[in-house]
């Protein structure tokens, strides 16, 4: 009969072998390229493709706390898995209506890779696209965008999406001047 060390010591065998065949079928796998997938979401008419590095979570519309003093489009507070989120409604931030309580039903969260406990409502996430099976529309999105709304795409069902750069957004003077 094996002893509990024993058997330890097999186990730490077996993984260090598995280990080592698994390094060393990641080193014969073929160099592929990274596909440009985009994350589609739609914020209310509007839709929008976010880099997939760069988007964090969806989560479900949590509790969200108001903080006085700031911008009306600055909804608050929100705690995500821990952590403390500043939840922005984009298009009111851009000037437009702001989202309808019925449009508003997940946060997109950003990615830590950004560097911002930030996320921004969103109506409804809504898939994975792959840039190159979408059309590229005139280069240029339509006067009165704001600066992280970059190319408009149409993808094969019809469905015109824009662009959206979160690192722009992220780093923008207007997202984060919050305050009254």
């Amino acid at each position: 009969m094996a002893t509990s060390g024993e058997a330890t010591n097999r186990q730490l065998v077996k993984l260090r072998e598995f280990s080592t065949q698994l390094a060393q079928r990641l080193k014969e796998a073929p160099n592929k390229p990274v596909e440009p997938t985009r994350l589609a979401v739609r914020i209310g008419a509007e839709n929008y493709l976010i880099e997939m590095a760069l988007a964090g979570e969806i989560v479900s519309l949590p509790d969200i706390a108001p903080v006085p003093w700031t911008r009306p489009w600055y909804r608050g507070l929100a705690n995500v898995r821990g952590r403390l989120i500043g939840v922005v409604d984009l298009l009111h931030l851009m000037g437009r209506e702001p989202l309808a309580p019925d449009q508003t039903q997940q946060v997109l969260v950003f990615g830590e890779v950004l560097g911002v406990n930030a996320g921004i409502l969103v109506t409804r996430a809504f898939g994975i696209r792959n840039l190159k099976d979408l059309t590229a529309l005139d280069g240029t999105p339509p006067t009165g965008r704001a600066s992280w709304e970059h190319a408009r795409y149409r993808d094969n069902e019809g469905l015109t999406m824009t662009a959206l750069e979160l690192r722009e957004l992220a780093t923008s003077a207007h997202f984060a001047a919050i305050a009254v």
